[in-house]
């Protein structure tokens, strides 16, 4: 399908446009994060500590005096980044076992589909705890914590849509001439997948940032100053009652994000691949 059908198709679709919005101006606020920002993140003033939102600070300051709306400005930029980093290595190790596993089938696709149901069958967050716990506390630490527990649901798409389209056709057509594994793979049928694995990648990007969220929010993500926006809720829930802002205004800009990208992705479901199934 060209890109110019695609995008006359969102525009039929409410909900992909809303949420296309939603992603673009998020979006455009991590770009031009240097600009809008009034502050650096990092900048301390002790004297303006705890101040309520007002025209000079519109999100308020937290107890070392630091700008929210800067800090949540400039977390866009980690909340956006960290996902789409996730989502691709989920991506790329899912979508790699799921060609195997659905072209070669027997043995090889028993045991993959095993590992697969195994590692669906645990809580992603538990999971990804135990994997911090014996590499350590960090921001890239996180992402691979829940890039290696994440990514089933591209193994198990791409696998059933292998085992449909290999023996189309046009694929025991290729095989007839002498093409090889190689090249059916990767010229025949990853090409029809792509859709699929486009309209996976945008529904998992909430559920990654969240999850990175999560985690920084128990204190194994970011770390000071570093404005995480999970990092700045769990900052916020100590100073809950006497300044709910701090905790207030990141947690508005997760919700917003994850449901730009929860539209976006119905959206190009319905349009790609309407019979999508995890």
């Amino acid at each position: 399908m060209k890109i110019s059908n695609i995008l006359r198709l969102m525009f039929g679709y409410r909900t992909s446009c809303i949420g296309a919005l939603i992603i673009l101006a998020v979006s455009s606020v991590a770009i031009a994060a240097d600009v809008i920002a009034p502050k650096h993140y990092s900048d301390v003033d002790i004297v303006k500590k705890l101040q309520p939102p007002s025209w000079k600070c519109i999100f308020g300051t937290d107890h070392y005096g630091r700008d929210v709306f800067s800090r949540v400005v400039y977390g866009t930029r980690i909340a956006l980044w960290v996902g789409l980093l996730v989502v691709l290595v989920e991506a790329l190790v899912g979508v790699g076992l799921g060609l195997i596993a659905g072209y070669y089938g027997g043995g090889l696709d028993k045991v993959i589909l095993a590992i697969t149901d195994m590692t669906w069958a645990l809580p992603p967050i538990v999971l990804a705890l135990g994997v911090i716990t014996l590499i350590g506390p960090g921001l890239t630490q996180v992402v691979a914590a829940i890039a290696l527990v994440s990514w089933p649901p591209f193994t198990r798409v791409v696998r059933a849509k292998m085992v449909s389209l290999k023996e189309r056709e046009f694929i025991l057509a290729a095989r007839s001439i002498g093409e090889s594994s190689l090249n059916i793979i990767f010229r025949y049928l990853l090409p029809n997948i792509v859709p699929s694995i486009i309209v996976l990648m945008t529904l998992t990007l909430p559920s990654a940032i969240l999850s990175t969220t999560a985690l920084s929010f128990l204190g194994f993500g970011a770390q000071p100053p570093t404005p995480d926006w999970g990092a700045m809720l769990s900052e916020g829930a100590a100073q809950l009652i006497i300044a709910p802002w701090i905790a207030t205004f990141p947690g508005i800009f997760i919700v917003i994000t994850a449901l730009g990208f929860n539209l976006l992705g119905d959206g190009l479901r319905d349009i790609l691949d309407p019979k999508l199934k995890i």
